[in-house]
Order: structure tokens, then sequence, then C-alpha cells
């Protein structure tokens, strides 16, 4: 946990270092593995050329040895074997006599010889035959001991041919330190192209960044502007162009709720001190005085219901709405509310006519009030004489809808997509309507998707049908 956020304060802000930084390190890491690879290998070759030239000395030194007449032509001419040792920096080459007397001695830095084991004269040398022994300077180093035979004397001599690897391993650690400058090098290099490279890639990022900056509460029609950019940041901005045009939506929605909200206030408002006003220029009789309170307690009961729908509204966006579901008898429940309105059907000479049985499970409450709002918005609008039908039923395999048809001229396609909208009315001449608040059919809207269900609406042909759908889902949950 330390480490992380120990990671976390170091690593910079800018997503520009941060991908140069990416890029040098990323390049370092493969560089260091090619080096260590190239380092391992050259060692390896240096080693095995090494064993490689010991071998092929003292079978050298043989030869030699077998051309020689005795000892002291060996001590007098030893310029030919001095030659051995020529270009092979850190050779040791001696040759002695059993009793121990040197013939030759190439030993530069008078390193003391060790034990080595001796090859037989009939024993050819190999690599496997080579022994380990330390150099005054601590570095294992590799030699053989073997005999020769002196001419056609039959006496032998024994060779010992060493290799100081102290040379390899000083040669080895300049190439490593020339291949650490490489890694430096090609890392800053990285860094630094993947600086540029990241800076001109994130071009498109900052114009868009300059772009969502310039969106303001007056210029939400802006959108990124996404022409040349890569795939990646093209779904970003598609997905920032389509949270401006929610936005939009959603601000001009607000500002005209607002807008109608102040004109639904004000109109009832209006009202009240208007009559108040022209009641109290000059004195009335009682009767006179009742009949003005009673137009007051209209609007004043109109105020209450839009106040009341608009808490509930505000309630449901908060998810402040508790639901009581329980299985429902629909066709009972429409024929309550049928029934609670048959006056007011009766006074405009309407039928409500009901069909259908089904079982639903809803809050009560909520499901009384979405009908009794879809049941009161067809009654205002359907044909005096005409008839308005409510029907329950299965539609399809998954589904129980309630529907409300009712006559009347068809609605405007335009209008449909508003008609559940606060304070949306698709008749402009009912807007002043005192029995209306506007809010009916969001009411409606909201209570389906509370419920997990859906409102729709088709209007066609002198004909107008809402549709309530509730989800079988509902029905197992609730019976559980």
């Amino acid at each position: 946990m330390r480490m992380r956020r120990a990671l976390k304060a170091w690593m910079p802000a800018s997503l520009t270092t941060r991908l140069a930084l990416a890029y040098g390190l990323t390049t370092a890491a493969i560089l260091v593995g090619v080096a260590t690879y190239l380092s391992s290998a050259l060692g390896n070759q240096l080693q095995s050329r090494d064993e490689s030239e010991l071998v092929g000395e003292v079978l050298l030194v043989r030869h030699l040895l077998r051309e020689v007449a005795d000892e002291t032509e060996i001590r007098t001419d030893t310029h030919r074997f001095a030659d051995i040792a020529m270009g092979h920096e850190g050779l040791i080459l001696v040759v002695r006599t059993a009793s121990g007397d040197p013939l030759i001695s190439l030993n530069p830095h008078n390193e003391t010889l060790p034990p080595l084991r001796v090859l037989p004269l009939s024993t050819a040398p190999d690599k496997t035959q080579l022994q380990t022994w330390h150099p005054r300077n601590g570095v294992p180093s590799r030699g053989m001991a073997a005999l020769g035979q002196i001419g056609d004397t039959g006496r032998t001599v024994e060779i010992i041919v060493l290799s100081d690897a102290g040379y390899r391993v000083a040669l080895m650690r300049e190439y490593r330190g020339e291949l650490l400058g490489a890694v430096l090098c090609g890392a800053i290099v990285a860094a630094a192209l993947g600086f540029v490279l990241a800076r001109r890639g994130l071009r498109m990022l900052r114009r868009m960044a300059s772009d969502a900056a310039a969106v303001t509460t007056s210029r939400l029609a802006t959108r990124l502007d996404v022409g040349g950019a890569p795939e990646e940041l093209r779904d970003l901005a598609g997905a920032l162009n389509g949270m401006l045009a929610r936005l939009q939506d959603s601000f001009t929605r607000l500002s005209q709720f607002s807008a109608d909200l102040a004109h639904d206030f004000r109109t009832p408002i209006s009202n009240l001190v208007g009559q108040t006003q022209v009641t109290l220029a000059q004195r009335r009789t009682p009767a006179e005085y009742e009949a003005v309170l009673e137009s007051n307690l209209e609007e004043y009961e109109r105020l209450s219901r839009m106040i009341e729908n608009m808490l509930f509204l505000a309630r449901a966006d908060n998810a402040q709405v508790a639901l009581g579901a329980r299985p429902l008898d629909a066709r009972a429940e429409l024929d309550k509310v049928a029934e609670y309105f048959e006056a007011v059907a009766a006074d405009r000479n309407l039928t409500v006519m009901v069909s259908g049985h089904a079982t639903v499970v809803a809050d009560q409450t909520l499901l009384r009030r979405a009908i009794i709002n879809l049941l009161d918005n067809a009654l205002r609008h359907a044909p005096v004489g005409s008839a308005v039908r409510m029907a329950v039923g299965r539609n399809g395999t998954d589904m129980t809808a309630i529907s409300v048809t009712n006559g009347g001229p068809a609605i405007e396609p335009d209008a449909l997509p508003h008609l559940f909208g606060r304070f949306y009315r698709a008749d402009p001449s009912r807007r002043n309507s005192s029995g209306s608040t506007g809010l009916g059919l969001a009411i409606v809207d909201t209570i389906m998707r509370l419920h997990g269900g859906s409102v729709s609406v088709t209007s066609v042909e002198e004909q107008t049908r809402f549709e309530l759908e509730f989800p079988d889902s509902s029905v197992s949950r609730a019976g559980a």
C-alpha cells in the first residue's frame, strides 16, 4: 500500500510526461535485456575461444618439441616457443623437465604455478581436460598440464599452459560500460521522441478540451469536433457530445418547465387578485361575496393540486416514493374508477365502458391515480355522446396492459413525443383550463417508471389510445 501511494505521489500529473516516461522506461527495459544477452553471449564466446586456444597451444608445443633434438636446442631457440604466446594476452607458457628445471618460462607477472593434473603423452588434450586455477587477481581462470616428448630421444617434459582471465574480465567490464551508455542514450532518445509523439497525439485531446471549455449555458448547442480524431477519441467525443445533447435537452425542458410553471401559477393568482380587487372596489351583497369566495376556492384547489402534483414528481425523481406493490384485480380497479367518474361522464353525455380481466402487481394508490389521470384526460377530449373504453388484458406473453381509448380529433404526430412532458398541452386553447394542471400525463409516466413498466400513446383516425404496460417480472417478485 505504501509503495502504491509513493508511486502515485511520484507519478507526474501530465499525461504527455507519463507517456514519454513510459516510452523511455520501456525502451530502457528492452535495451537492458538485449545488452544482457549480448554481454552474456560475448563472455561465453570469449571463454570458449580462450579454452580452444589453450588446447591448441598444448598441441602446438607438443609438435614443436618433436622437432627439436634435445633440451639444449630448446634453451637456445626460445624464440620458436615465444612466438606461440604472441598475440595471446594473459597466456602463460612453461616447459620444464621432470625435475622441475624450466626450459621455457613465459610468465610475465610471475604467477605461482598451480598444481595441475598432468595428461599422459598418449592422451590428446581437449576442452574437457582443462582445469581451473586462481591467479593473484582472484579471477577464476583455466589451464592445462601435459607431457611432451623431445624429438626421438624418448625423454619427456611437462608442458604447462595457463590463461589469465583477468584481461577478459576487464574487456567485458569496458564492453558493459559501453552498453550501459548505449542503453541510457537510447532511453533518453526514446523518451524525447515519445514526448514529441505523445504531445502530437494528444493535440486532438487538447482541442477537445478547448471546445468543451467553450460550452456554457448559453452555448449548449456547441459540439466537440471529431474530424480527424483517432477512433478512441471519437468514441470519447461522441459520448461527450451525447452528454451535451442530453444536457441541452434537459436545460431546454427545464427552461420551458420554468416558463410554463410561472404561467400556470400566474393565471390562477391573477384571477384571484383580479376578482378580489373588483369585489373590493365597492360594497357587495353577502351573496356576491359568497360567489367570489367560491370562485377563489376553485383557484385555490387548482393551485393545491398543482403543488401536490409537483411534490409527487419531485419525490419520484429523487426515489423518495415507497411502492406498496401487491397483486390487484385490475378489472375491479377499473370498475371503481369508472364508478367514480360516472357523474362527470353523465354531465358530458359520455359513457365509460370497461372490459377484460387480469391481475397486476402494483401500488393500489398509484395505480388508481394513473388510471384516474388517463380517464380524466379522455373525458375532457372525447366528443359529446361518445364512449370512453377502458380495457385490461394480456399484451403478448409477458406483459399485462391497461388501455384507455377515447374518440375525438387525432393528436398531431409531432406532439405525441411531448405528451408526457410536464405542463405540456397538445391543445393550446386548453392552457388556461381551470380543471387541468398540465401534469397529469407526466405523473402517469412517472408512476409507470416506478413500477418498471411504460406508458404509450397512439392517435389515428378520430381515436386516441393510451396504454399502460406492466411486466410479468414484477408479478413474480411480488408473489415471492
